[in-house]
């Protein structure tokens, strides 16, 4: 979709393009594999200092010494990371001798983790797909989805989802992963950015970017709406589904899993009632 029409730029296009979506509407575009924007992506996984496609190397130290602790992770294991990126966590669930798969559906994250990790530790393998399309049938003992991607999905997407991993584990395995609560603090704003080049795109662009809160279901909606100096557009559009406790139980239970313990993250620390993320063990029953 363009905006610029006839050298002007069409007001009510712009301001449709902005307005709020319907919860979980879809991005106008596949930007995952784009080019550019995978090769910035890879770049922040890799940036050990930032949290932003990838916790800090600190924080996934912490997660995985815990995980790797709680589940007893050792060479009987058969271990799969969902939403597995470049193999961060797999490489350090690898160094206990467990069995480790990755998934992820880019392709660069999936190229970067055969080159860098499956050359080092012969127990990993990685694969490049939707885990919404995994097939296994009580494979592993361990399953992992983490830094919220559950948040991230659609009702449906996130009920198939649960179907999906109770088939992949083994009788008792367990289903780790992390969630954003409704104590988050969230609100509607509305920002503007001219960029020089960036994360979205190498060449000039005007990035609007706005916040949107649903209550049915409790969700924020993250807008990038993208606009290159032609007029041409992009919508991005991520999501945050936010969780009560009684809710995200619930929702296991309906899909036959038991919440064995909920944290405040998956470093193990102790739950709060103003706790904005829960760390979640789930035994498949």
């Amino acid at each position: 979709m363009r905006i610029i029409n006839d050298n002007k730029i069409d007001l009510q296009a712009l301001k449709k393009l902005i307005a709020k979506p319907e919860i979980f509407e879809k991005s106008t575009d596949k930007f995952w594999d784009d080019r550019h924007i995978s090769g910035q992506m890879l770049r922040l996984h890799l940036n050990p200092e930032v949290e932003a496609a990838s916790k800090t190397k600190e924080t996934i130290k912490a997660e995985t010494n815990f995980i790797i602790r709680w589940t007893n992770m050792g060479a009987d294991k058969n271990v799969l990371d969902l939403g597995c990126g470049p193999g961060l966590y797999v490489k350090e669930f690898a160094k206990t001798g467990a069995r480790v798969t990755g998934i992820d559906f880019s392709e660069r994250s999936i190229n970067y983790a055969n080159k860098y990790v499956k050359s080092t530790y012969k127990n990993t393998e990685f694969f490049e797909i939707n885990y919404l399309d995994i097939g296994f049938k009580k494979s592993f003992d361990i399953a992992t989805l983490i830094f919220y991607d559950f948040c991230a999905l659609n009702t449906n997407e996130q009920k198939r989802l649960l179907s999906k991993i109770h088939d992949s584990l083994k009788d008792d395995g367990v289903f780790i992963f992390d969630v954003v609560t409704d104590n988050r603090k969230s609100s509607v704003t509305t920002s503007i950015s001219i960029c020089e080049g960036g994360f979205w795109s190498p060449n000039p662009y005007i990035e609007i970017v706005n916040i949107f809160m649903y209550d049915e279901p409790k969700t924020e909606g993250n807008q990038y709406t993208i606009i290159d100096k032609d007029g041409a557009t992009r919508v991005i559009r991520l999501y945050h589904r936010l969780f009560g406790l009684e809710e995200i139980t619930k929702l296991l239970n309906d899909y036959n899993f038991k919440v064995e313990k909920v944290y405040k993250n998956l470093k193990g620390e102790a739950l709060s009632e103003d706790s904005e993320t829960y760390g979640i063990f789930a035994r498949k029953a």
